[in-house]
């Protein structure tokens, strides 16, 4: 696993992401790839490709993740920047063979700190007071992304 603080020690890290809103937002899909590039910013990384399959649900054709394995598996990418491993699949175990199969390529799999959409406004029913979701567990202390590599 590669702690994201260490300096990039290869001169030339390809790198990409992966993004999949289901069902489509555009908004979303906007603030999800605005928030993946910042963390290659961080990450001194150069722009990362954008691989999205928008839309699709996992049970069927992926082709842009398709695509992404074809890229990683002939090293055309070194590093994928994902929101969360949910969006290879909604199975764990599928998940994790998506980011096991990247990562026998040779491909880090970097998953974003904490939630990177903004969280729908909470709304108001007549006649019922308003609560709130108790809080998200709160990032790694450090700040830094979570990776992870061959689980």
């Amino acid at each position: 696993m590669h702690d994201p603080h260490e300096p990039v020690h290869r001169v030339s890290r390809r790198s990409a992401m992966y993004l999949r809103c289901r069902p489509y937002d555009p908004q979303e899909a906007d603030d999800v790839r605005s928030a993946m590039e910042h963390l290659a910013h961080r990450l001194a990384l150069p722009r990362p490709d954008v691989y999205a399959d928008h839309g699709l649900s996992t049970r069927g054709p992926l082709p842009a993740l398709a695509s992404l394995l074809t890229a990683a598996e002939r090293g055309w990418v070194d590093v994928v920047l994902v929101p969360g491993p949910f969006v290879f699949s909604l199975d764990d175990r599928a998940a994790a063979n998506t980011v096991r199969r990247l990562a026998r390529a040779g491909c880090q799999v970097v998953e974003a700190p904490g939630r990177v959409v903004r969280p729908a406004a909470p709304r108001e029913t007549p006649g019922r007071p308003f609560r709130t979701a108790p809080a998200a567990p709160a990032p790694r202390a450090d700040g830094g992304p979570v990776a992870s590599g061959a689980l």
